[in-house]
């Protein structure tokens, strides 16, 4: 493709309205061919994500907000740090889908192409075809960074600005970043994140990570470029040292037989503890220590396996196996999947919910309880009773079927204690 040239005084090609020597014009200048290698590739980098907050502007203002929640929304604390804002702001660019399943970079370079410089534009594609991923440090090697990408198989050396001063030859070192290549280097495009790998921080990555390949179905490559918000969110729980929650759901049909066997097998089995009756389902729970929200639940029809953390996913996908060899047990509902579970599977989604909500409320101190929790009240004199009569009230004042039906959900479990 050509490059058309476009005189100084002429209205700019991008669509900003304003003339060439005043917009696009000006980031031309930027880039000196008697520029160091790296200096060189961060000005390519930088005139291209210049040319791209001067084409959205207005669009990026509109849309900015929204994005940054879905960015974060896997994270910890919700919130960007300001020294991450490269890594959100190049996801925006070159891996969030539009409503044509495209990005905004693939857009800028269709609509722009003819009017850049070779340069710059091979920037930008480079650019639009890179994606986060986790590098592992192999070497130092004075400017360069030799590193492994750990979802993968190959290395490369990286050129960094100057030579990485005040690092162990020995330490082992995680990078989180985006790599990109411009005129034959490779360089980082913006921040890259550091975290030692000294108690399994890269088992942890891969395990997750692959756990939710599997999960959306898709090969490593598409989850990083098209899901860099989750590997970013599971980075981020390595840095807090917090387990990642999945909030998994998933379930198999089971007929009166199998019911059988799995009630029986159960009930004898010293790692599993019942929890409770209720209705036609049978609970149970670890008796190891687990994390978070952990059943087993037997219905008349149906198995259903809920768990929070990827170990405990993992422990109950391996005991409904061990009895149920030819069962598939289909995950209907994930926090990785953001969709709702499908029509035939919502009653079974709505029983965890009953539970999981009934077992917060029973650990959640109240008010009306004098500041202790429903289940510490279930150990009182007379405590089964009172909690009865506050559920009733509770439903008293309620419209809504829905709250009906879980507040009825915790009126059996209160009296079924």
């Amino acid at each position: 493709m050509t490059w058309t040239k476009v005189g100084r005084n002429e209205l700019c090609p991008c669509g900003s309205g304003k003339k060439y020597k005043k917009c696009c014009g000006m980031l031309d200048e930027l880039i000196d061919a008697g520029d160091d290698p790296f200096t060189r590739s961060s000005k390519l980098m930088t005139a291209a994500k210049i040319k791209l907050d001067n084409y959205y502007d207005h669009l990026i203002k509109s849309i900015r907000q929204d994005a940054q929640k879905q960015f974060l929304r896997f994270t910890v604390t919700h919130n960007l740090p300001r020294e991450h804002e490269s890594i959100f702001s190049d996801w925006l660019w070159f891996d969030l889908l539009t409503e044509d399943e495209n990005t905004l970079a693939y857009h800028y370079i269709i609509e722009n192409s003819d009017y850049m410089a070779a340069s710059l534009r091979d920037c930008l594609a480079g650019l639009s075809l890179s994606f986060l991923s986790v590098y592992q440090v192999e070497a130092l090697e004075g400017s360069y960074l030799k590193v492994r990408d750990i979802f993968g198989e190959g290395t490369c050396s990286v050129l960094l600005k100057e030579p990485w001063q005040g690092v162990d030859q020995d330490a082992d070192l995680l990078l989180l970043g985006r790599l990109v290549e411009t005129e034959g280097e490779i360089v980082f495009s913006g921040m890259a994140l550091t975290v030692d790998n000294k108690t399994g921080q890269k088992d942890f990555l891969l395990e997750h990570m692959n756990f939710i390949g599997r999960l959306l179905n898709e090969p490593m490559t598409n989850v990083l470029k098209f899901h860099g918000e989750m590997l970013y969110g599971v980075f981020d729980h390595i840095c807090h040292k917090t387990l990642v929650n999945f909030n998994d759901m998933r379930g198999c049909e089971i007929n009166a037989d199998e019911k059988a066997l799995l009630l029986k097998a159960w009930a004898e089995d010293k790692d599993l503890l019942p929890v409770h009756n209720t209705g036609d389902c049978t609970w149970f729970k670890p008796a190891r220590e687990h994390c978070g929200y952990v059943r087993l639940m037997v219905g008349n029809r149906e198995l259903l396996c809920c768990a929070d953390v990827l170990e405990d996913i993992v422990y109950l996908q391996e005991k409904a196996a061990a009895l149920l060899p030819d069962k598939e047990v289909q995950v209907f509902s994930n926090r990785f999947r953001q969709q709702p579970p499908p029509p035939d599977k919502s009653r079974l989604w709505f029983t965890a919910v009953k539970d999981q909500e009934t077992e917060r409320w029973l650990d959640s101190a109240m008010a009306e309880l004098e500041g202790k929790t429903p289940r510490q009240y279930l150990a009182a004199d007379n405590g089964k009773e009172q909690l009865l009569q506050i559920l009733d009230n509770f439903t008293a004042a309620r419209d809504n079927h829905t709250e009906k039906e879980l507040i009825q959900y915790m009126r059996e479990r209160v009296s079924n204690y």
